[in-house]
């Protein structure tokens, strides 16, 4: 029976504080009379979001001495709900190092993000830094998460390997392969 009116007593401040809280941002009712005037508050969030789609691998056949530097990217569609957006990418290597292997040894290879905008994509931009957050980057689609279709890509990742490095790799039978990871977040 105490803990029935215990109960009791500290429920009521409770509702109180939030029914008081709750009526700060509540409608008014208008008055009787030949008119009336209620008012009513409007509050909307959109959350910031974003997406990275239209990703396609990134695939050399094959490459032998005398041929160039490698260079291989891939157009992606960056929406962002604010415009702009940091990248964060992390390779498959030791310590998340943007290397591939062949399961004995390893090529390593950077990587530079292009922000466009759509139709003006190319393969130069900004060096991005293993598992480190870049500088904020524009051009996001704001209109369409997909960008209305792949011809509307806003950013360009490129994966570089220089000439030098890809003759110092052993040759393998086994093809070199890895992982590269893109975490966008809206800014």
């Amino acid at each position: 029976m105490k803990l029935g009116k215990f109960f009791k007593l500290g429920f009521v401040p409770l509702l109180t504080g939030s029914l008081l809280a709750t009526n700060a941002l509540a409608a008014s009712n208008g008055t009787l009379g030949a008119t009336s005037t209620g008012t009513v508050n409007i509050s909307i969030t959109k959350s910031m979001q974003a997406q990275i789609s239209d990703i396609t691998d990134m695939v050399l056949a094959s490459w032998n001495i005398g041929d160039p530097a490698v260079q291989l990217y891939s157009n992606l569609c960056i929406y962002s709900s604010t415009g702009n957006y940091k990248v964060t990418a992390t390779g498959s290597g030791t310590s998340n190092a943007f290397t591939i292997s062949n399961g004995t040894s390893t090529i390593p290879y950077s990587v530079v993000w292009n922000s466009g905008p759509a139709g003006s994509l190319a393969s130069t931009g900004t060096s991005l830094t293993t598992n480190t957050q870049s500088g904020a980057f524009a051009n996001a689609s704001m209109a369409a998460a997909n960008c209305g279709g792949s011809t509307n890509d806003t950013a360009r990742v490129v994966v570089n390997i220089p000439q030098a490095t890809m003759q110092a790799a052993p040759g393998s039978a086994t093809a070199y392969t890895g992982t590269l990871t893109m975490l966008v977040t809206p800014n």
